[in-house]
């Protein structure tokens, strides 16, 4: 919760609430923060206190925002996802987008893997960044 009467600014105390949460793993890597104004309404914060603590995980290299998109997860991004195929999921490697490889900084020549499970969101990963599994036994 935040503390209006501690040191520490609202905005760095929202910041390190943010952090906590990604690293429990509330939200993976490349994965979408909640949006500027629900942020807004869960802390009960001005728009600008929001943006500054965003600021500071971006800063951090915790988060990395993307022009009229939001603010994505990047801690961990440096990892393998690892992908367990299962019944009905459906995983493609193809060559990404102008947009994609912007929002991935992906070399020029990089892949990415689309996975797609039912009744889930599609994901695009970076392909060198991905190792598939097949279904434990």
């Amino acid at each position: 919760m935040i503390n209006y009467e501690a040191d520490s600014p609202v905005y760095a105390q929202i910041a390190e609430l943010l952090r906590a949460r990604i690293e429990r793993g509330e939200w993976e890597p490349r994965q979408r923060l909640p949006s500027v104004t629900h942020l807004e309404q869960e802390f009960g914060v001005a728009r600008q206190t929001v943006l500054q603590a965003l600021g500071v995980l971006r800063d951090l290299g915790i988060v990395y925002t993307v022009r009229n998109r939001g603010s994505f997860v990047k801690l961990g991004a440096g990892f393998v996802t690892v992908i367990t195929v299962e019944p009905g999921m459906r995983i493609i490697v193809r060559q990404p987008s102008d947009s994609e490889r912007r929002e991935l900084d992906l070399p020029h020549d990089g892949s990415v893997v689309v996975v797609e499970r039912p009744g889930a969101a599609v994901e695009v990963l970076p392909a060198d960044k991905v190792e598939i599994r097949g279904p434990e036994s």
